[in-house]
């Protein structure tokens, strides 16, 4: 195994387990192998180092840690601002003193310095506002105006009363363990901002999510600009094939894997800054665009899983209205018609969605809180 695909196995081997971790507890990925991997990377193997731990150190050990995991996992806390600015610092510095030191080069002029810094105090100052921001917090005070927004579907918003907060639960609205609230169209709660998304900071969660897709794009691209001049400059592009008794050899690009290997070898920090920096552009870019498709829809990453239970519940009541066949293990083409058959009748059963009024009003209702507020009130 040469030293390329080995690098490729091990990008692809922890963007899998990134992408897992992240996204498998998603109603999408529900009885499919990537939620049990979900599992098996944070509950399994939490349960089995609580149980090694018990047996090792004892109760009060386990009990220590029970503690701090759940400070950490079901309080409000800065742990991951503090780990988001620690990795913004620590990345900026070496971008600094390996790849902006190695400016001007050809097609990477030295004022990429600025504007680099000019788009990082960009990303500090929304990933400010977003952890400021009011996400919609429902109180006895608001709770009237917050319930003539939006109306009760009865299928994932039921009329409902919030024990802790003392109120009426909106509909769309959600009480937050973590936060200790009730929230407006609540999404999720977002441990990197230490605050909810809801209603009215969405839009600044994903103008979040899309100034650091743009700086991890940005420095993505300048990286790629760089270590290509420093191949240049170095003439590794080509190289002269063998020489022949017809004459001296041509020239030939060199492999892939030996240019991977020189720049290892001797700019070590930019060519790791770049896969880094390579694999943090897809993770945002993926949650970026699923927060999208979510808004074009009408939906909250919270109610897609209630939309799952209701999928679910449906699929079942059209299995059950069927009558049992049994099929043999090689009538294949038999049993996958079976079953789109019950997948076209439980569809038929499921309601639409109440929320989703068309592209332009769904954006609108996200990006415009106050204004969409203001015109439903009208009506």
């Amino acid at each position: 195994m040469d030293f390329l695909t080995f690098l490729a196995i091990y990008i692809g081997g922890l963007a899998l387990f990134i992408f897992v971790s992240l996204f498998g507890d998603s109603s999408a990925f529900r009885g499919t192998p990537v939620h049990s991997l979900h599992w098996l990377f944070t509950k399994g193997c939490c349960q089995g180092f609580w149980w090694l731990l018990h047996r090792v150190c004892g109760g009060s050990a386990a009990l220590s840690l029970g503690n701090a995991s759940k400070y950490c996992c079901e309080k409000r806390n800065p742990i991951l601002q503090l780990f988001y600015l620690t990795l913004l610092a620590v990345s900026y510095y070496l971008y600094c003193r390996d790849v902006f030191s190695l400016l001007p080069l050809p097609y990477a002029p030295s004022w990429h310095q600025w504007t680099g810094a000019g788009v990082l105090g960009v990303c500090l100052l929304i990933f400010g506002v977003t952890s400021a921001a009011d996400p919609g917090v429902v109180t006895a005070d608001n709770e009237e105006f917050h319930q003539s927004l939006y109306p009760y579907d009865d299928v994932t918003n039921a009329q409902q009363d919030c024990d802790t907060c003392h109120i009426s639960k909106p509909a769309r609205s959600k009480h937050c363990r973590i936060c200790n609230v009730c929230v407006a169209r609540f999404d999720h709660h977002c441990g990197w901002v230490n605050n909810c998304v809801g209603m009215y900071n969405i839009r600044f969660f994903l103008g979040f999510l899309l100034i650091n897709l743009v700086l991890c794009l940005y420095a993505v691209t300048l990286l790629c600009i760089v270590l290509s001049g420093i191949l240049h400059k170095h003439n590794l592009w080509y190289e002269r094939t063998p020489w022949h008794s017809r004459g001296s050899g041509s020239l030939v690009r060199r492999p892939a894997n030996r240019l991977l290997q020189w720049l290892l070898v001797y700019y070590p920090v930019p060519t790791m800054l770049l896969v880094f920096l390579s694999l943090g552009t897809l993770m945002i870019g993926c949650f970026f665009a699923y927060h999208c498709s979510l808004i074009a829809r009408g939906m909250t990453s919270y109610e897609t899983f209630k939309w799952q239970d209701y999928k679910d519940h449906c699929m079942e009541m059209a299995k059950e209205s069927r009558p049992v066949r049994s099929f043999k293990a090689w009538q294949v083409w038999s049993r996958w018609r079976e079953s789109a058959a019950v997948e076209q009748q439980g569809r038929a059963l499921m309601s639409a969605n109440l929320y989703n009024q068309g592209l332009s009003k769904n954006v609108a209702d996200a990006l415009f809180p106050t204004k969409a507020c203001s015109a439903r009130k009208q009506m």
